[in-house]
């Protein structure tokens, strides 16, 4: 038996990840407890009775069996177990450990890491522990190439999908689309950036800041999407991902795309470089990176990638090239795509926790 702690929910990416590793270890480990960070947030689809199943194993659970934990790295102090093996998975952006994330992932018998990168910035900021790379998956039951879709393919859809923020590059994007691009060009994009951390002014704002620009007509933006199936249906429509972001924890929405048979324009710093090559990817290159600050969540504590004139320029001609070509398939990519799925997260973690 292990004993999983970890939110599950259909909004956030810890809670989305949580899911996905929550249903794959269940069909491991029947008698799996499983303890929720916070009162779910389930689609009917779901499998709110399996969910509550695995609760109700709260009440036989063992606590010398292995526990496993998927959370911030600064909140790994309570875990389900008494002295039995302790592993967790975390996700971060930057290249420095705080205090008491150092802390947390000393608490651990092992760690799970998304991506070699993430292992590498571990390791350089002095963490023994042992350290085990766990790429996460995607699921092709939703996302895939097959979804029925009524889109007008004389028209280029660009699309972005991550939570209002300046790390994900949300700051300079539509400052690159409009030097792309002119009011002749045939061309849109789709931004799906609803950030639940933000108050609704804020989210107007941003929101704004893309309309009110020279290409502001061209600029679709959606509300939070409440299924991974209507975020799918909304890939469907689109043609290229673009995200030009200065760091990412794995970035979901990108190999999805993959799986969906679709181009994407990426910078090449951070956990994606994990799937995310030459080969596949229009790629944007780092060759510098600076204090990561905007004013919010990163103050300068430690570093992401510098998308300065160089990164600008080429994340503009990608953009020309594919719309000027009409490139709106990705076979690497979706190759790509097969060799990550939720069972072969799962299993890593089933693995190496027993």
């Amino acid at each position: 038996m292990i004993n999983l702690i970890t939110p599950i929910d259909c909004y956030t990416g810890y809670g989305i990840t949580g899911y996905n590793i929550w249903k794959n270890l269940y069909k491991l480990d029947n008698a799996l407890a499983l303890f929720l960070m916070h009162q779910p947030n389930l689609e009917s689809e779901w499998n709110a009775k399996d969910i509550r199943q695995c609760v109700t194993n709260q009440i036989n659970f063992n606590p010398d069996s292995p526990c496993f934990k998927l959370w911030h790295a600064h909140e790994l102090f309570l875990k389900a177990c008494g002295n039995s093996k302790y592993g967790a998975l975390s996700f971060f952006e930057i290249d420095h450990c705080s205090k008491l994330e150092t802390i947390g992932y000393n608490l651990l018998d092992i760690i799970f890491m998304p991506s070699t990168w993430a292992k590498t910035v571990l390791e350089n900021n002095g963490i023994k522990k042992p350290i085990v790379v766990c790429p996460q998956g995607v699921d092709t039951s939703i996302f895939n190439a097959s979804i029925p879709t009524d889109k007008d393919d004389s028209k280029y859809v660009f699309i972005n999908i991550g939570k209002w923020e300046i790390r994900k590059g949300h700051d300079i994007l539509i400052d690159m689309f409009n030097a792309a691009f002119e009011h002749t060009d045939n061309v849109e994009l789709w931004m799906i950036n609803h950030n639940g951390f933000l108050n609704s002014e804020k989210n107007a704002e941003w929101a704004k800041f893309y309309t009110g620009s020279k290409l502001g007509d061209k600029v679709r933006i959606f509300p939070r999407l409440p299924t991974q199936q209507h975020l799918a249906k909304a890939m469907s429509h689109a043609d290229c991902g673009l995200f030009p972001s200065r760091a990412e924890g794995w970035n979901n929405e990108a190999i999805e795309l993959f799986a969906m048979n679709k181009p994407i324009i990426i910078t090449d710093y951070s956990a994606h470089t994990e799937y995310c090559n030459k080969d596949n990817a229009y790629l944007i290159n780092v060759d510098k990176i600076t204090p990561a600050n905007d004013g919010i969540w990163f103050k300068g504590e430690g570093n992401w990638a510098l998308i300065g004139d160089a990164q600008i320029e080429q994340t503009i001609e990608h953009m020309r090239f594919v719309y000027k070509n009409n490139i709106r398939t990705n076979l690497n990519g979706l190759l790509t795509a097969r060799h990550y799925s939720w069972d072969k997260t799962a299993k890593i973690i089933y693995d190496n926790m027993l």
